[in-house]
């Protein structure tokens, strides 16, 4: 009887370390895709650039500068890397709550935000985002108010995009 406790004790134990391996991994495999948003442009690479530009100061960001990946590897003497431009944007009236604030001023660090635009091997155009909802819920408070302003805006910016 003893024995048969100690088995069921051994089992039960045995599966719940499983369990938890297994939630791990698929925490592990969904967490880049709870964090980034990607999507297939419906336009070309040079108008879907333009079309997020338009858009972001139509919201009242402003655009703090656009990189073109690939001139700045082909400038460097390395390959082509193919079309990669990311755009910076800022709302500073969002940003300003944040900053104003010791116990915020941290997150300045993921200022100002960026959106990615590639082309990949398929030869579409894509675009990658944050989840900025998802990272306010992650901080909570005042952070999460201000990331939920900024993913209503992203909606609206990426609105020609299928999320």
């Amino acid at each position: 009887m003893e024995t048969d406790i100690l088995t069921l004790v051994g089992i039960a134990a045995g599966g719940f370390i499983i369990g938890i391996i297994v939630l791990m991994i698929v925490l592990k495999m969904t967490a880049l895709g709870m964090m980034v948003h990607e999507a297939k442009s419906p336009y070309d690479f040079d108008t879907t650039v333009d079309t997020i530009v338009t858009n972001a100061e139509k919201e009242g960001w402003k655009i703090s500068k656009v990189y073109d990946f690939q001139k700045s590897a082909m400038d460097a003497g390395k390959g082509d890397i193919g079309k990669i431009n990311v755009i910076q944007m800022c709302q500073i009236g969002y940003a300003e709550g944040l900053l104003k604030k010791d116990d915020t001023k941290y997150v300045a660090v993921m200022m100002p935000c960026s959106v990615a635009i590639y082309e990949k091997s398929d030869g579409a155009t894509y675009i990658a985002s944050m989840n900025m909802g998802r990272m306010g819920k992650i901080f909570g408070g005042d952070i999460d108010r201000t990331m939920s302003k900024v993913a209503r805006d992203d909606r609206k910016i990426l609105g020609f995009v299928k999320q």
